[in-house]
């Protein structure tokens, strides 16, 4: 009977040291709910339509029509009116050094200001190099081997004016400039909204 008690007493006394542990890991174990918290995602911009003809009245491309048309226009030479949009610098070199430079280039825009890179189309060939332009402003001839012929050098581009150009339309220019969408390799141009020149009268 004694050894019935004891058991008795032993087999509480461990239910009890079992629910209080259950009871303590009950203690412990919290919830914590989270805020909730929403997405504030700037909105999605909204790209402009474009609001140029394919062509204009004397039957240049815009670059919009140019790049619709780019099948049959692909690697013939065309007439293109439009912006200059950008030109490329040279890069500042400090004295004593010699930096790389890229061959002059400007990129071309439908709108003067167009702010979307893959609208604007790059025009290469109007100079080889940035000393060509110096001599072109300071009325320098250019000096071409025998049998070369290359366009005349422009030294007067100007971000904003409005161009009419002439130039071949290609994925690979002659000086090796490339681009998939197509660039415009320069055979001749006429700006017109530039102030009159009073040495021209």
């Amino acid at each position: 009977m004694i050894r019935i008690t004891v058991l008795s007493l032993t087999i509480a006394a461990l239910a009890l040291s079992l629910s209080a542990c259950g009871q303590e890991g009950e203690e412990k174990t919290k919830v914590i709910k989270l805020q909730k918290h929403e997405a504030n995602l700037p909105p999605v911009p909204t790209i402009p339509a474009v609001n140029v003809p394919e062509t204009y009245s004397d039957r240049s491309y815009s670059l919009y029509g140019l790049r619709r048309n780019k099948a049959r226009a692909i690697n013939t030479v065309v007439e293109v009116t439009a912006y200059v949009a950008k030109m490329y610098e040279k890069p500042n070199c400090p004295e004593g050094q010699t930096c790389p430079a890229l061959m002059p280039h400007l990129y071309l825009a439908d709108e003067p200001n167009e702010p979307i890179a893959k609208r604007q189309m790059r025009l290469v060939g109007w100079a080889q190099n940035f000393q060509e332009i110096e001599d072109a402003k300071s009325g320098k001839e250019r000096e071409l081997p025998e049998g070369i012929e290359l366009p005349p050098v422009v030294h007067d581009w100007e971000v904003g004016r409005k161009y009419k150009i002439t130039a071949m339309f290609t994925r690979m220019s002659s000086a090796g400039f490339q681009d998939t969408e197509g660039l415009l390799d320069y055979k001749n141009h006429q700006c017109l909204d530039c102030p009159e020149d009073p040495k021209k009268k």
